[in-house]
């Protein structure tokens, strides 16, 4: 990565003696070297050092741009003499400090590493967003264009009872307090204004910030906003903020721009499909495969439900870029009042990780979902659509995350029950443990059913029904002197463990 003189005046330990030119430069520097008096070219991207001895007896030109240690304000009337821009400091150990500058080029090589490895993975925009914070060493917010919270990084976060991090927590957006002082005071520091970026000094009671703002063909998508936490923020640090959004430009475009056609495109086909729209099959696979997936491809769908208030169109939107960046090949798409994300290859080695980081994500929303079974092809949307519904209504309500696995049995059991009676085709023994149930108030048939879904494995139905495997024996003995069974015959064993599902689901009702 590349800096400036600014930038490492600002980085270094103990700050220099004296700041001389104009150290808000571009970034150029890529590299420190050692100053040598030779008459020839300097290459313009490397910081050259020396010390203030071998500076002042130079035969030859000095280099524009230089880091001198010792020589004070007759070293800095010599930069001055000379139009140079660098840094002078006090008399140091030479090696050190060249050392120590060689440091702030690493750390920033490393800083900008982790962020690109963060963009190019599609991180979730909460870890992006650290990344940027580790840069000023201070929080790192996103805004949309409206001042809504988009997300912001966990690295150097305020003290808990600050009252403007509380006001962002609460209403996820801007501070309303500080977005006022801003267009009461107008308290830029046109100075060193950059086209994007601000540096505000607010006063007292409020944090100097930041920000940068980015654009898309003249319409604003989202400001960058650095937030004095930890470390005082400096003017050097604009244009390094200007370099860090440069990073993530490419990635807000493809997200938070309308303008990307063949996402749109996408989004739109798949809305159709998911309304049971007749689309023309070409059209599918040609959008399709403008993602690089096929129709035939494997897919899972999950429908979001976030809370009545988030329920409106830029919430949404917003919400859905943030869940587009969990997983590694998705899409989303607002439908109705919801958001329904379609996962393409979705191996249970991706799907396990991501449905932790998802689960966070549901959490901060308040949010929950409902998942469809896999399925193969594209075109079934629609019936994959209303199966995660079933599953959003009937799973477990203490639970985030509800897939269809879970929550399919009582649904499917209703409506075939509405057809044909089901109590009369249980297993008779699977009703007489139903019955004792009833009257007792026991639960053998789960226990049962449980151990004929583990495969009559003592040790697995024990935990799946968190008891000790004593009492599980136990349970089973009741069972035998309740019920005759034959759980040798596999033909019996499945009558009575869809027996077993049936009776618990239809309860008291016996049809």
């Amino acid at each position: 990565m590349k800096l400036n003189s600014g930038i490492i005046a600002y980085s270094l330990p103990v700050p220099p003696k004296h700041i001389c030119g104009q150290p808000d430069h571009n970034l150029i520097f890529s590299d420190v070297r050692f100053f040598r008096d030779e008459k020839g070219y300097y290459d313009e991207d490397i910081l050259y050092f020396s010390d203030w001895d071998r500076l002042k007896n130079c035969r030859h030109a000095a280099p524009a741009y230089l880091f001198c240690v010792g020589g004070g304000s007759e070293a800095a009337d010599y930069f001055k003499r000379n139009s140079m821009t660098g840094i002078i400091t006090e008399d140091e150990d030479l090696l050190n400090m060249f050392s120590m500058i060689q440091s702030i080029f690493l750390r920033f090589n490393q800083l900008e590493n982790n962020l690109m490895t963060a963009l190019n993975s599609k991180a979730p925009t909460r870890d992006i967003l650290s990344c940027c914070a580790e840069f000023f060493q201070n929080q790192a917010i996103l805004y949309d264009s409206e001042r809504n919270l988009i997300d912001y990084g966990e690295h150097y976060l305020p003290d808990a009872d600050d009252v403007h991090w509380k006001e962002v927590l609460e209403t996820r957006k801007r501070p309303k307090k500080m977005y006022a002082e801003v267009r009461k005071t107008g308290n830029y520091l046109d100075a060193v204004r950059t086209p994007n970026s601000d540096f505000l000094d607010l006063g007292s009671g409020f944090p100097k910030i930041m920000t940068y703002s980015f654009f898309d063909n003249g319409k604003r998508l989202a400001t960058l906003t650095i937030v004095e936490t930890n470390k005082p923020l400096s003017l050097f640090q604009l244009k390094l903020l200007d370099n860090v959004a440069g990073l993530l430009s490419p990635s807000l475009f493809h997200i938070y721009s309308a303008s990307d056609g063949v996402l749109e495109s996408l989004r739109s086909v798949l809305t159709a499909i998911t309304n049971k729209e007749n689309v023309d099959p070409l059209v599918v696979a040609r959008c399709v495969g403008s993602a690089g997936w096929n129709m035939d491809d494997d897919y899972l769908l999950i429908l979001i439900r976030l809370p009545e208030a988030a329920r409106n169109s830029d919430t949404l939107t917003r919400y859905r870029h943030i869940y587009e960046r969990i997983f590694t090949e998705c899409i989303s798409f607002k439908y109705k009042d919801d958001l329904v994300v379609v996962v393409h290859n979705d191996s249970a080695e991706s799907m396990a990780d991501c449905l932790a980081k998802f689960e966070k994500q549901l959490t901060r929303h308040d949010a929950v979902c409902g998942l469809s079974f896999p399925f193969k092809g594209i075109l079934q949307l629609g019936s994959q659509y209303l199966n995660a519904d079933i599953a959003l209504h009937h799973g477990d309500s203490g639970k985030r995350i509800r897939p269809l696995s879970e929550a399919i049995t009582a649904p499917i059991i209703s409506r075939i029950a509405a057809d044909i009676p089901l109590y009369p085709l249980c297993h008779r023994e699977a009703i007489r443990l139903f019955e004792y149930d009833q009257k007792n108030g026991t639960e053998l048939l789960l226990t049962l059913e449980t151990y004929l879904m583990q495969y009559r494995s003592l040790k697995a139905a024990a935990e799946e029904l968190f008891v000790h495997r004593s009492t599980l024996t136990y349970r089973l003995g009741c069972i035998e002197k309740i019920a005759k069974l034959s759980l040798d015959d596999p033909g019996e064993r499945l009558h009575i463990l869809l027996s077993c599902i049936v009776l618990r689901s239809l309860g008291s009702r016996r049809e």
